[in-house]
């Protein structure tokens, strides 16, 4: 239960996008399991969307209007973690390919170097 306290008072900073990598995938994957932590992420949104008047907040992201416009909440938190998983697969595997790219560049690097030196000096 601590671990929902913990995980419900993030939902603000995983709308505004401020959790860590490490952060979000904790929390979409606990989200996704629990579903007391989705009802709240599903009244967050009611509350901030639902019973706001101001269509301008609405607007700001069409990705969500359609399920903003029709006030369905359970759609919305779908479609958040559903790109939330994608984000992080896609930060995961852009992070894996970095580290192979370093290694292979480094790799070359160190092998230009030692063809270097081998012609040099035989």
């Amino acid at each position: 239960m601590d671990n929902c306290k913990e995980i419900q008072s993030r939902i603000e900073s995983f709308e505004h996008g401020n959790l860590s990598l490490k952060d979000e995938e904790a929390f979409t994957n606990h989200i996704l399991n629990c579903a007391d932590c989705r009802e709240e992420m599903e009244i967050y949104y009611i509350i901030l969307y639902g019973l706001e008047d101001d269509s301008e907040k609405r607007t700001e992201n069409i990705r969500y209007s359609a399920y903003l416009d029709a006030f369905d909440f359970t759609g919305l938190v779908e479609q958040k973690l559903k790109d939330s998983e994608a984000k992080c697969l896609f930060l995961r595997q852009w992070t894996h390919f970095t580290r192979v790219r370093y290694i292979f560049v480094s790799t070359v690097m160190v092998l230009t170097a030692l063809l270097l030196i081998i012609i040099k000096f035989f």
